[in-house]
């Protein structure tokens, strides 16, 4: 409905670069990742008032289809079992599948979630879906050994001390399963996106129910398409704030497609108060959890 409302409007699309990735640039437009996407022109006076409240008011019923399809998607893949043939190949422990640095952060108290997501490497896709698998590798990893925990437990014929010591070491670990899954929507709702993990492969793979099979295909797709209609009005936002805004530092410009400011667009916003992408943050505050931890000289949960 959104695609067919998108008539007789005040922008269009040509082959060549757009001004956003021929800024700074004196020999000509420069080479984008999604070069074979026709770019969008606006007219040299920019968009009307009412086209771009009409473009951020349709972003707005997008973003809401958008996170409604992530939502159905991740629950019908936590419905979906992970088959018994590949839980070999998955890590063992949280520690084997964080790695020393995510785990040491995950473990350790009163480092905010937000903190964690800012120190992470995520500068490629692969990275993203590479931390992701870790992630995911360590909820499984801890769920497992809260089960197998659980199963052991008997009254009879182990001590008070020993129930104790095993029900603290417990509730340390659903603490972090909390603390990861967190992690993991932040990255998911910064990168819609984003392939299927490893698990969210194999689960897709040998998946024998096929109303699961039929929600999952298509929320996934639905997601997809709704990404790529929020990526595209973003771009004839930016060149608009191109044609009106000519002497506003490029980085300035490129919304965060999550962001507040970028669906409330409707209001006029300062230039400087734009909040940047997160991977721009995310390249400047790159290591900096070392810091943060030896600053705080937190305590660290261990098991």
């Amino acid at each position: 409905e959104v695609l067919d409302s998108m008539v007789d409007t005040e922008y269009w699309y040509v082959e060549s670069g757009s001004r956003a990735n021929g800024r700074g640039k004196k020999n000509g437009l420069r080479q984008t990742k999604k070069w074979w996407l026709p770019s969008p022109r606006v007219p040299d006076i920019g968009l009307s008032q009412f086209q771009r409240n009409r473009l951020v008011f349709q972003a707005k019923l997008v973003h809401q289809i958008l996170k409604a399809a992530m939502s159905i998607n991740e629950e019908v893949l936590l419905q979906i079992p992970i088959p018994p043939a590949v839980t070999d190949a998955l890590p063992k422990s949280g520690r084997a599948g964080l790695g020393e640095d995510l785990y040491h952060a995950i473990t350790t108290e009163y480092i905010p979630i937000e903190e964690i997501f800012l120190s992470l490497s995520l500068k490629t896709e692969h990275t993203v879906l590479e931390t992701m698998n870790r992630l995911e590798g360590a909820v499984f990893a801890w769920n497992q050994r809260i089960s197998e925990e659980k199963s052991k437990k008997s009254p009879g014929r182990h001590s008070w001390n020993f129930m104790k010591d095993s029900s603290s070491e417990l509730d340390k670990m659903s603490m972090c399963i909390e603390r990861v899954e967190t992690l993991m929507q932040l990255l998911k709702s910064r990168f819609p996106s984003l392939p299927p993990t490893f698990i969210e492969v194999v689960k897709i793979q040998y998946n024998v129910d096929v109303g699961h099979a039929i929600v999952e295909a298509y929320s996934r797709v639905l997601v997809g398409v709704a990404f790529s209609i929020l990526s595209r009005v973003a771009e004839i936002l930016l060149e608009d704030d191109l044609i009106k805004k000519p002497n506003t530092p490029l980085a300035t410009l490129k919304f965060d497609l999550s962001s507040d400011v970028y669906l409330a667009g409707i209001t006029e916003t300062p230039p400087g108060h734009i909040r940047r992408s997160l991977m721009d943050q995310i390249s400047l505050v790159d290591g900096s959890l070392d810091a943060v931890v030896r600053k705080k000289g937190v305590k660290q949960l261990r098991w």
